[in-house]
């Protein structure tokens, strides 16, 4: 009979644990996420001599037929040689201002609240930006053959 409760004991700390790190949550604020804007275009890299070093950075009014959330146009940096990443243009902190966040560098930065987001790290706001959520990311894939980044979600 002893066993039956030690086992019970066992089982409800189970589910108390399972229960605890089941309902953690990786986003800490909802509110910063950018709404979801369909992304679909081909970059021809030939035309953009800037994206041929690694660390540079352009930025587009639009990719394809694709303006980004709220028409703010996107970001695409050159991380390695072989590799890209494309945020959207849009401040997490001030997403539905009028105007996006403009490039500084190897960051971007927004000209409302003066946010300041790394672009060679993931989009990730510095320590004392207004902003709590990284710049939206696009999926692209790179094409050394034709030179070409294609972007979508």
């Amino acid at each position: 009979m002893r066993s039956n409760k030690s086992n019970l004991l066992y089982f409800f700390l189970f589910l108390l644990l399972n229960t605890i790190f089941c309902s953690c949550t990786t986003t800490t604020d909802k509110d910063c996420e950018i709404p979801y804007s369909y992304v679909s275009g081909t970059i021809y890299l030939n035309f953009y001599s800037d994206l041929n070093s690694v660390g540079n950075a352009v930025y587009f009014d639009e990719i394809g037929t694709s303006t980004g959330y709220n028409g703010h146009g996107f970001i695409v940096v050159r991380t390695s040689t072989s590799e890209f990443a494309v945020f959207d243009a849009s401040c997490t902190n001030d997403k539905d201002s009028e105007e996006h966040v403009e490039i500084n560098g190897s960051y971007a930065e927004c000209p409302v609240c003066e946010s300041k987001f790394s672009l060679l790290t993931g989009g990730w706001p510095f320590n004392d930006s207004l902003a709590s959520c990284g710049l939206e990311k696009y999926s692209c894939t790179y094409s050394s053959n034709k030179n070409t980044l294609t972007v979508r979600n």
